[in-house]
């Protein structure tokens, strides 16, 4: 990545003590080949996590279906004392061939119950390391193939299916400028799309060359400079949707490589960061998460009528800042949001919220100045005082850090979890993985030295890819030997934020 400077005031002797963070403040990062200056003033805040007071607020969350349903999917519903499930006459009912009715072996759920205990929990290797920062990072359904999208201006495809990941293709990307943005695999998994800093989205074969790129351009739109920051395949594989500036979603036809314009704001102004698929099996709703934290739901058949503003189904509120990512649960009803304000929310499409309180959301969001880019986190994102006015979310899960570029949030997967638990990447550079029904974080898997833009957990094997700004790709999974250690790390001393190194903070702490 080229060369590195550091400079320290002599004030700061101590921060050389500490092994978790090596920089300290008045930090002049010069990065040579990337030709980037960052310049981190005197309060620059270290990789710690953030400090969150207040408990989850569970109220809510444990009324709705999507709660009960994940704790029967994971064998966690409430029984008599007696009647609990329990691992060794389960073993032994197993056994005897009366583990689950009609079969010989657990139930799913049961397995979903065992599965949850061993969630990857340390960084076990780095796959890859690459020559520039890491943007994408992506299974295909089955998880046989795994794709890498890097800001050398390469997409890389790797074999998922056993868990070796050697290099199968790797494709010279067109039109890079910037980086590679976001890219997304077809249905059926034999071609993928990918978006950059440009007016096009590119789709090529899995397994083709650089000649085999097909482009679909934008031409609807007024802007000369478009920039495409989210993309994904329709569920029949005909069209692709992006979220781009200049407040518009792209819809393009990939027969025919026509455009039609969504778009969500009367002024352009605002941007359309995240966009996804209502439900895997549904073609025609669409979500668009967009910088002013405002989440519109959008029916592909009816949008395209007005010139200026494309009318919504319905609109969501509840971020103080803007939308980095949308996953949906694949249900038709419940989606999740990362959001710059610091948190992830989950949505229940049933209950939009009332527009009335839109005057009070815009308020609220123009009283806070901050670039995520470079600037400190407004320390108010991470303790609110108060819910933002019309807020419609069922459960909102803080804890990590959104900062520098647009961080994604998504389920685990459903098979394998029940959909358990919501793993996000982290500006601390580490990867975040929140209990869905406690609300707290389960594990804070540490290995990375810059923030985690994107990630991915396996269909099918407990594994979590990670890449990286730090030009690292690493693969994680459970250690049974690091059970015990995150034990300790959960104790008190260890929860208060330190004020200076971690060497200070261990002078004052008595052996057991």
């Amino acid at each position: 990545m080229g060369n590195s400077f550091g400079f320290l005031s002599d004030d700061d002797d101590d921060l050389w003590d500490d092994q978790d963070y090596g920089m300290g403040y008045n930090v002049i990062n010069f990065t040579v080949n990337a030709m980037d200056v960052q310049l981190r003033p005197q309060d620059y805040q270290p990789n710690n996590l953030p400090v969150i007071r207040e408990k989850p607020n569970l109220d809510k969350f444990q009324s709705t279906d999507m709660y009960k349903q994940i704790k029967a999917r994971s064998s966690l519903v409430n029984k008599a004392t007696e009647q609990r499930w329990n691992l060794m006459q389960a073993l032994q009912q197993r056994e005897n061939g009366i583990a689950s009715p009609g079969s010989e072996s657990f139930s799913p759920n049961q397995q979903r119950y065992f599965a949850n205990l061993y969630i990857p929990n340390q960084k076990a290797m780095r796959l890859m390391s690459l020559d520039a920062k890491v943007f994408v990072t992506k299974f295909n359904k089955s998880g046989s193939k795994l794709l890498t999208a890097c800001q050398d201006g390469f997409v890389r495809i790797y074999d998922g299916s056993k868990g070796t990941y050697h290099l199968l293709n790797r494709i010279n990307a067109r039109d890079v400028q910037w980086s590679i943005t976001d890219a997304d695999f077809s249905p059926n998994g034999q071609h993928f799309a990918y978006s950059t800093w440009s007016r096009s989205f590119y789709i090529m074969p899995v397994n083709g060359s650089d000649d085999d790129c097909q482009w679909i351009d934008v031409n609807e739109t007024s802007s000369s400079r478009v920039a495409i920051f989210s993309l994904r395949f329709s569920p029949t594989g005909d069209k692709i949707i992006g979220g781009s500036n200049n407040a518009t979603v792209i819809v393009g036809d990939v027969a025919t490589r026509a455009t039609e314009i969504i778009r969500t704001h009367r002024t352009p102004i605002t941007d359309v960061n995240a966009v996804s698929y209502v439900h895997d099996k549904d073609p025609n709703m669409i979500i668009a998460g967009c910088d002013d934290g405002l989440l519109k739901v959008y029916d592909l058949r009816t949008s395209f009528r007005a010139r200026n503003l494309s009318k919504s189904v319905m609109s969501f509120i509840g971020h103080y800042d803007g939308i980095t990512y949308i996953d949906s649960r694949n249900d038709g009803y419940h989606v999740l949001t990362n959001s710059k304000d610091q948190s992830i929310k989950i949505w229940d499409l049933r209950q939009p919220s009332n527009l009335r309180n839109r005057g009070c959301a815009r308020q609220a969001q123009m009283s806070t100045k901050w670039d995520y880019r470079w600037d400190r986190v407004p320390r108010e994102f991470y303790n609110p005082h108060k819910a933002l006015d019309g807020d419609s979310s069922i459960m909102t899960y803080r804890g990590h850090r959104v900062s520098k570029t647009l961080l994604r949030a998504k389920f685990s997967p459903l098979e394998q979890t029940g959909q358990r638990f919501i793993y996000t990447g982290c500006a601390t550079g580490r990867i975040i993985v929140y209990d869905v029904l406690t609300g707290r974080i389960r594990e804070a898997i540490e290995g990375h030295r810059n923030v985690i833009r994107d990630l991915d957990w396996h269909p099918v094997r407990s594994e979590i890819v990670s890449s990286s700004w730090d030009s690292h790709v690493h693969l994680n999974n459970y250690n049974r030997n690091m059970a015990p250690l995150k034990r300790l790390r959960s104790s008190a001393q260890d929860n208060r934020p330190l004020r200076r190194s971690r060497r200070l903070a261990n002078r004052n702490l008595t052996p057991d």
